[in-house]
């Protein structure tokens, strides 16, 4: 049984920042827009004031990366080992992995996790079960026995 997670918040964590991300230019233009400042030799403190006022872009984006990868290891079936061989296979899956789109690789989680938290309902489910079958197994024997009488 694989360990559930129990909570969610990187998840909605990660869907805010998409949002907040909505608001700015992507990052490509990003780029674009410094790098055209950069190559047309635009004055250091116009650059700078371009660099200092997407930092907030910068910083949303490093941080939608950070929780993508975070799921991408997650999702990644082959756990940390400490052979050579593993350590290409962790790479090879995670490689693999993110050839998905970012969206896909955030419904295979979402999908991931509700099957670990099925299995967890399940295994609880079948855990009262068997305690409560043996609560009523230990009154049984605890109920005194009548006599016999001679």
């Amino acid at each position: 049984m694989r360990k559930a997670q129990s909570d969610n918040s990187d998840i909605i964590d990660y869907l805010n920042t998409l949002e907040e991300l909505k608001k700015y230019p992507s990052m490509a233009e990003y780029r674009q827009q410094y790098g055209e400042l950069r190559r047309d030799n635009a004055p250091t403190a116009v650059t700078k004031q371009f660099y200092s006022a997407h930092t907030i872009l910068r910083r949303l984006d490093k941080k939608k990366n950070n929780l993508l990868g975070s799921f991408i290891s997650e999702l990644n079936p082959v756990k940390r080992e400490h052979t050579l061989e593993s350590a290409e296979r962790r790479m090879l899956t995670r490689a693999i992995i993110r050839e998905n789109s970012d969206d896909e690789i955030v419904s295979m989680l979402i999908k991931q996790r509700t099957e670990a938290a099925l299995d967890l309902q399940r295994s609880v489910k079948q855990s009262l079960e068997q305690l409560a079958e043996l609560t009523s197994a230990r009154e049984r024997l605890q109920t005194p026995r009548r006599k016999i009488s001679p």
